[in-house]
């Protein structure tokens, strides 16, 4: 009978301790209002990084601006200027960085004895820097930024919560196992991608369409106003 209860739990602890991936600060970056070109515009978006990841979120921004009243063509190269005339030209960079937390020691140890990876999650940060410079059809510099997104995340998968096995002996496993999970989990990075890609990439469109506006309502370029 204490043989079929132990592995009754062991059932519960493998199929129930995982934690859905949160973006708890995700809010932060969310346009409550939602403003679209003044005129239709034509925007070429040129990517500057190779990173699958960064290219999601581009593509994100590419979709946002089509939301906007935008007719995006990405991606977009120098060598289609002349097949393909566009109104102006997003030049995009996103860099990126993840890491792991401290926390999540405490987490793991002595926290599997209350459960804690699944009800919480082990806590990750993942900070992008999103550069763009805007050109004109001419090439001429219209406004450049850097927008910074700093986000709070929690998440647990099997690979890491099967550790709470540590309920059945001494607790060996998690203390060992929660000294690795201070680290970065690399499984969570396309299931954030996948989860900010619409939410971020909205957030980037609505900046280089409030660019544009302001430009298209008085287009005069930095050297122009020096």
């Amino acid at each position: 009978m204490f043989k079929i209860i132990i592995g009754a739990l062991a059932v519960l602890l493998l199929t129930g301790c995982s934690h859905k991936l949160e973006v708890l600060n995700i809010n932060d970056y969310k346009n409550w209002q939602h403003n679209a070109l003044d005129t239709k515009t034509k925007i070429g978006i040129v990517s500057s990084t190779q990173n699958k990841y960064g290219q999601q979120i581009i593509r994100g921004i590419s979709s946002g601006l089509n939301n906007a009243s935008a007719v995006v063509f990405y991606p977009y190269h120098e060598n289609q200027v002349e097949d393909i005339a566009v109104d102006f030209i997003a030049n995009i960079d996103v860099e990126q960085q993840y890491d792991g937390s401290g926390w999540n020691f405490l987490i793991n140890f002595p926290g599997f004895l209350v459960w804690a990876p699944a009800w919480n999650g082990y806590e990750y940060k993942a900070k992008f820097t999103i550069d763009v410079a805007l050109t004109d059809a001419n090439n001429s510099a219209v406004d450049t930024f850097q927008t910074p997104v700093d986000l709070d995340i929690r998440h647990a998968e099997m690979d890491r919560t099967w550790t709470e096995v540590g309920w059945f002996e001494v607790g060996i496993i998690p203390l060992i196992g929660g000294i690795a999970f201070i680290n970065y989990d690399d499984d969570v990075t396309p299931i954030l991608i996948d989860e900010i890609e619409a939410p971020i990439g909205d957030y980037i469109a609505q900046e280089i369409v409030s660019r544009i506006n302001v430009f298209l309502q008085n287009p005069m370029t930095p050297a122009d106003i020096q």
